[in-house]
């Protein structure tokens, strides 16, 4: 509660800067709108409470609550006033909206008028501060497996502060107390997860989750070697294994090579793989769309066939 010495309303001068600020709209709109003659009556006493610990968090909103009484004992009505900042409601208790304002000392005016015409008038004085000394983030898990949802919420944050969040990757999705990110489909070994204040300059608290990926599959490999063209039955034995093992995962692809060494026809690498191709297709219901085919035309140091079994996530050369 701050309090401070009052002065008669007794002089013109005085009762034309009330009477004037009075007459504006901003004036009618917190309290005190009609015009009031010079009666010279006792000033009413006068003081201010802050409902706020001091300082105060820039883009915060802070209740003000007038009080006094004139000398006849009558209530008070009351004008609020302040240069930079916003005053919303009317009467003895408004509240002084500090969006938009830099760290510094703000006045906030307050005059208050008895029946007869008294008037005080008061001058309190708000610190205001940027960042939140005390803002932390904190995670349900620092360390994730990639595809989990982490939750990350903010403390010493004070009530009504704004806070705009980001994160480097990942899906992000506000919630009331912070936001989950979604790792799934990331392609980074961790993710850097930020809040920034919506009104405060250079505010900003971050933190760092780690993403394990799963270990990366490598092709399944087979081999045999061909003295022609044409598959006979052991190669075939080897495509019926090709078959099982890709339909145990069917995101797989399988990349046939044909080979021919130097001593070999020409396009005789390719006639072998189109041959393991069409076996696969025709003979045991392989997708085509999941075969890939490539050569090495008398190339090789032994013609013949090389299969591989590429799970997902896994590169072959």
């Amino acid at each position: 509660m701050a309090s401070f010495t009052t002065r008669r309303c007794v002089v013109p001068v005085v009762f034309a800067l009330a009477l004037a600020f009075a007459g504006t709209a901003a004036a009618q709109e917190r309290g005190i709108g009609k015009a009031c003659p010079e009666t010279g009556d006792t000033a009413p006493q006068l003081a201010m409470n802050i409902d706020s610990a001091a300082p105060i968090l820039a883009g915060t909103r802070v209740k003000l609550t007038a009080s006094g009484k004139s000398s006849t004992g009558d209530a008070l009505e009351y004008m609020w006033h302040a240069d930079r900042g916003r005053i919303f409601g009317r009467g003895a208790s408004v509240e002084f909206d500090t969006t938009g304002l830099g760290p510094g000392n703000y006045d906030v005016v307050v005059l208050g008028r008895g029946h007869k015409c008294g008037t005080a008038r008061l001058v309190k004085t708000i610190e205001i501060v940027g960042c939140p000394p005390g803002i932390q983030l904190t995670a349900s898990n620092t360390q994730v497996n990639a595809g989990e949802v982490v939750t990350v919420s903010a403390s010493g944050v004070p009530e009504g502060f704004g806070l705009r969040w980001s994160t480097t990757e990942g899906r992000l999705t506000e919630t009331g107390g912070g936001v989950t990110i979604d790792t799934a489909g990331i392609a980074a070994d961790s993710i850097t997860v930020s809040a920034a204040s919506t009104d405060v300059a250079n505010c900003t608290s971050q933190l760092t989750i780690a993403v394990v990926k799963p270990p990366v599959a490598l092709p399944d490999i087979l081999t045999f070697p061909m003295a022609g063209g044409r598959l006979n039955n052991a190669n075939k034995a080897v495509l019926d294994d090709v078959t099982i093992r890709g339909a145990q995962d069917v995101g797989s692809r399988i990349v046939i090579t044909g080979k021919s060494t130097a001593k070999e026809r020409a396009g005789l690498a390719k006639l072998r793989a189109e041959n393991a191709r069409n076996y696969l297709v025709s003979e045991k219901g392989v997708d085509p769309s999941r075969i890939e085919i490539r050569t090495q035309e008398r190339t090789a140091t032994e013609g013949g066939i090389e299969i591989a079994v590429v799970p997902p996530g896994a590169t072959l050369p």
